[in-house]
């Protein structure tokens, strides 16, 4: 029967189902629905095993689990501790053994040239990672000319758009002097890295260190960014069931 905390994680579902699993609205981590995702897997993408070898994996029974451990390690998978009872380990393996599915799948259609994915064109670059706060530079070059500082042109990147808000925020907020929270940046305090020993060099170079530290910042979310775009592509895998046979 099933057990509490056996049904599948959505991002596995999804696999299964561009895998083209028969009865995903019954696959969970219990009893003999677990053993048949994993057998379907290996007779139907995987195909490690020759058809006779597959026999170990159709028997269901308390030896199964040893068996499927010793599968999964020569496909490299982590096994250890594979039982009925662990719904952690088995979710471990199932999900690995998801996962080199769709990748044979996908390996096997682009090597036969089968993938068309068109490349984004270098306007839809330029609006998706440097036009994102376009609509806010109208707005920001007024509160610019207010105080008397350099306008952003239309095409100006989100960094640069940042860096005005900054600017206008400075003088809307200048720090005060009595303010312990305020005290003036103090350049010659600043740790460069480097032994210099002219005054002039050493505070330019505090500032650059400072602004590469700001930059580091951006480039952080960026990454960021791109790891949670990337997260929503491979929770989302898209394959054709009708590649056929996969593997050996």
């Amino acid at each position: 029967g099933r057990r509490l905390g056996d049904k599948l994680p959505g991002a596995l579902l999804r696999k299964l189902q561009a895998l083209s699993y028969p009865e995903v609205d019954k696959a969970c981590l219990s009893g003999q629905e677990y053993c048949k995702v994993v057998l379907w897997l290996e007779e139907e993408k995987i195909r490690l095993y020759d058809k006779l070898d597959r026999k170990v994996l159709r028997d269901f029974t308390r030896g199964w689990y040893s068996a499927v451990a010793d599968y999964a390690k020569e496909l490299g998978v982590p096994a250890e501790g594979l039982s009925e009872k662990d719904l952690f380990v088995k979710l471990r393996v199932l999900n690995s053994l998801t996962n080199l599915a769709v990748h044979d799948i996908y390996r096997d259609k682009t090597e036969a040239d089968e993938l068309a994915v068109a490349p984004p064109t270098a306007s839809a670059m330029l609006d998706q990672h440097k036009q994102r706060l376009a609509p806010l530079i109208p707005a920001v070059n007024r509160l610019l000319e207010v105080y008397e500082l350099p306008v952003l042109q239309e095409a100006a990147a989100d960094a640069e758009t940042l860096a005005a808000l900054r600017c206008v925020h400075t003088r809307i907020c200048p720090p005060s002097q009595d303010d312990d929270g305020g005290t003036p940046l103090d350049l010659d305090k600043l740790p460069t890295g480097l032994q210099i020993d002219s005054p002039e060099v050493r505070r330019a170079a505090a500032v650059l260190r400072l602004l590469h530290g700001l930059e580091l910042q951006q480039l952080q979310v960026n990454i960021n960014h791109v790891i949670n775009e990337l997260q929503c592509l491979t929770a989302d895998p898209k394959t054709d069931a009708r590649l056929g046979r996969v593997g050996r």
